[in-house]
Parts: structure tokens; C-alpha cells; sequence
């Protein structure tokens, strides 16, 4: 995950604090602004789409008020403080007008060609936002596809930091992934504390709580009225966020400040491990009561909505009976097909 930059001046963090923490209802309920529907959809993706393709819609996102409101929150603030929207205000008018996600499909061999990402723009125009599909990708097994990495996305962003072990009997063979394999993935256990000589249990919930701590900083930025105008930026202000309540749970502690809990390379001993456990099961915890006493259900649902919307789904040209799967902003998901059926995750990549 990439850091915020520490040269930000205060003046510039103050500006980012009060766009992506403040709720309020400074904005009028956006009731008449357009809504997106399935036959404007279809119809902006057969104007794309090869002649003879079929069309099917496999993921739809419907806008209400408080999504509207949302957006056009997100959207004035971004222009008050000069922030830069991401991808043009995608994610804001999925919000504000609903959006689909069409496979458009070869009826000669049911494979997929290309997926359409159908969205409204500011002033009602529709726009699709063609992937183009370069293997062989079933519509039965792209649907499949789909329908997990919506459902993987929702936990991954719904689960607490002090619970992330649960989401390891999602991955393929049911663990976290090994550093020395996958060096890129997200919930790889650190080669640093397979030194350590603690138990196996020991070092799968260290790594737990290790990611469940880095990646808190997401799930806090989905409770940020302006995570859908800049996620890179609300997650920024998050980090900041963290460290701050971080300072704040060492400080209740009596504890050195510049202890850091996550770096697992000055761990020697099982009795190590099994005290840095402890504290980061603690400071998770902390972290967990603010996040909880301070989200609003209303706006972390509808950030929500939109990163579990699937931007593309593709073969791994590395190896046969993989595919790839994307959200926004720039997620990506590697899935195996496991030999009892359906999918199960090998390794999951971001950069906001």
C-alpha cells in the first residue's frame, strides 16, 4: 500500500482531514439526478461490441438517495480543495447514477470477448469503459468469477483487523501465502518470523494481525465521504489517522514510542512473538473501537458498493486454469480453480 508522502505541509493534510472525515449535510439530496438503467446500459455496450456478440449484465449497482448524496458530496469538496478526481469522477457517478458491468459474448462458443463497465457521466451522457478479454474466459465460469471477487472484496473490507486470520480458508490449500512464493501478496507471511522459532498457530495469527494492522487504513478510508473523488487520498488521511491513534494507545500504555509493533525482524524467540502478539492484538482492538464509533454505516456501505464492483475479469497467461479479476481502484485478484470446484484465491495485489 503506498504511503502517504511525509513532506505533505499542514496546511495541505488539514484540507485532506476536512474533505475525507467530514460528513455533514451541507448538500441537498441529489433526487432528480438521472438514474442508469439496464436498457441504456445494453444499449451503450452493443454500440462497442462486435457485430453477433450477446450481451449479459453481471453485476449491477443501483444509486439512491444517500448514494447520490454522496457523490456529489465527495465530487464538491474534491473541487473545493483542489484534489484531484481519480479516473474522472468514475467511481462518484457510479454513485450518483448506478452503474453495470456487462461480459459481452461470442454466441458461437460462449466465450467471453470483452467486459463493458457502464456508467452516466455529468450530464446524463453514458459511457463504457471497454476491457477486452485476451483468453479464453467462459461466460459460466466469468459470472463465477465475478461473484466471488464481490464477495472476497466485502469481507476483505468488512472484516475486523483483529479477525483477518478467517480470511485464510479463503485462499487456495486454506493459508496464507508464503513470502519466498508470492513476495507480492498481500497476507504473505513474513519470511523474518519463520525465524523466530514460534509455533506454526503462533505465526499465522502474528502475520494475521500484522495485515489486519497495515491494511486498516482501506477500511477506515471507505468511512470518508470523499473516498470515491480520490481513494489514494482518503487512504492517505487515514494512515494518518492510524499513527495518530497508534501515539495515542502507546501512550495509554506507557509504552516507547518508537517501538514498531510490526516489524517482525528483531524478534528472536518464541516468548517474543508471543508478547508482540499480544500487543498487536491489543492495538488492533484500540483501533477497532474508533473505526467502530466513528463510521457511518450510510457512507461506509455505499464506498463499499463500489470497490466491490469487478472491472474486468481474464486469464493468467502464466498458467492454465488461472484467471484474473480487478476493483477499483486498482485491485487485482488471482483465482485457481480448485479440483472440488469453484475458485479459491492465490494472491491479491494493490496500489491505491
Amino acid at each position: 500500500m503506498r504511503k502517504c508522502d511525509t513532506g505533505v505541509s499542514i496546511i495541505t493534510f488539514a484540507c485532506l482531514i476536512m474533505l475525507f472525515m467530514s460528513g455533514g449535510n451541507s448538500l441537498a439530496m441529489a433526487e432528480d439526478f438521472p438514474h442508469l438503467t439496464a436498457e441504456q446500459a445494453l444499449a451503450a455496450a452493443h454500440s462497442n461490441a462486435k457485430p453477433g456478440s450477446s450481451l449479459n449484465i453481471l453485476r449491477e449497482i443501483v444509486a439512491n438517495a444517500d448514494t447520490r448524496r454522496i457523490g456529489d458530496q465527495a465530487l464538491k469538496q474534491a473541487k473545493a480543495h483542489k484534489i484531484e478526481v481519480l479516473e474522472n469522477g468514475r467511481l462518484i457517478n457510479i454513485l450518483r447514477s448506478g452503474g453495470y458491468l456487462l461480459a459481452e459474448v461470442d454466441p458461437r462458443t460462449n466465450n467471453i470477448v470483452a467486459m463493458h463497465l457502464i456508467l452516466m457521466e455529468a450530464g446524463g451522457s453514458v459511457k463504457d469503459v471497454e476491457s477486452k478479454c485476451h483468453g479464453v474466459v467462459t461466460l459460466a465460469d466469468a459470472g463465477e468469477v465475478v461473484k466471488d471477487t464481490v464477495e472476497l472484496v466485502k469481507q476483505l473490507y468488512s472484516t475486523p483487523s483483529t479477525d483477518v486470520s478467517s480470511l485464510a480458508s479463503k485462499f487456495y490449500g486454506g493459508n496464507f501465502p508464503d513470502a519466498d512464493k508470492l513476495p507480492d501478496s498481500l497476507f504473505t507471511i513474513p519470511d523474518s518470523l519463520k525465524t523466530s522459532g514460534a509455533k506454526a498457530n503462533e505465526i499465522r495469527e502474528a502475520a494475521a494481525l500484522f495485515w489486519g494492522y497495515l491494511a486498516w487504513p482501506s477500511r477506515s478510508a471507505l468511512s470518508m465521504p470523499g473516498c470515491s473523488a480520490s481513494p489514494a487520498a482518503a487512504e492517505g488521511a487515514a494512515e494518518k489517522q492510524r499513527d495518530a491513534l497508534k501515539a495515542e494507545f502507546l501512550k495509554r500504555t506507557n509504552m516507547d514510542h518508537s517501538i514498531n509493533l510490526v516489524d517482525f525482524d528483531d524478534i528472536r524467540s518464541e516468548k517474543q512473538i508471543q508478547e508482540r502478539i499480544e500487543l498487536l492484538r491489543r492495538l488492533n482492538s484500540f483501533l477497532e473501537d474508533s473505526l467502530r464509533k466513528n463510521a457511518d454505516p450510510a457512507i461506509v456501505g455505499a464506498n463499499l458498493s463500489i470497490v466491490t464492483m469487478p472491472l474486468s475479469v481474464d486469464v493468467d497467461p502464466s498458467q492454465a486454469g488461472q484467471y484474473v479479476s480487478s476493483s477499483p481502484p486498482k485491485s487485482l485478484f488471482l483465482w485457481h480453480r480448485v479440483a472440488t470446484g469453484g475458485f479459491a484465491i492465490e494472491e491479491i495485489t494493490w496500489d491505491w
